[in-house]
């Protein structure tokens, strides 16, 4: 069985991740990657008595690793515009903290000038910002028109937190 983990981009799929690893080794014959990083880690031949749970940010395009009618669940991370906004903020502190931003595995390429904390980052930390987070309603509905015609169970998860402490609910699509 496969299980795809997606959404739009700095929504919290990684925390979804590292949140199941807690539950899941319960389930013998669990392999979980994230695809942006452990994409050299994916089978050749996927086993049909394993449970793959695969994070794939481009999952239901044209861009995606493993198409979309390769899987039997998928679950579409959707947090609200605020959450949404505060998982942005983290990561915009992170990149500027590295002295790189807008990492693209699918193009190998890192922008930024490598030093921690350079002041010269911000602009283009504000660029990526303002190129992507206005553009989030429009994306999650072609995102959603895509998975509800795919006829895979879909799952909407909306990542919740408390603090420091994060949770998910889950709907059905």
């Amino acid at each position: 069985m496969k299980i795809l983990i997606t959404g739009l981009g700095i929504t919290g799929k990684s925390s979804l991740l590292k949140w199941l690893k807690t539950f899941l080794p319960l389930i013998q014959n669990t392999i979980m990657l994230d695809l942006d990083y452990d994409r050299e880690k994916l089978p050749k031949a996927f086993e049909p008595n394993i449970l793959y749970v695969l994070e794939d940010v481009h999952g239901p395009t044209k861009n995606a690793v493993i198409p979309l009618i390769e899987y039997n669940l998928i679950l579409y991370l959707l947090p609200s515009w605020f959450t949404h906004l505060k998982y942005w903020l983290a990561r915009m502190h992170i990149w500027y903290q590295l002295g790189l931003y807008a990492w693209d595995p699918d193009k190998d390429q890192r922008r930024g000038t490598g030093k921690s904390k350079d002041w010269r980052n911000l602009p283009g930390i504000f660029k990526e910002f303002v190129a992507h987070f206005p553009k989030r309603s429009s994306t999650i509905d072609e995102d959603l028109v895509v998975l509800k015609t795919s006829s895979i169970t879909t799952l909407l998860v909306i990542p919740k937190g408390r603090g420091e402490k994060i949770f998910f609910r889950f709907k059905t699509l």
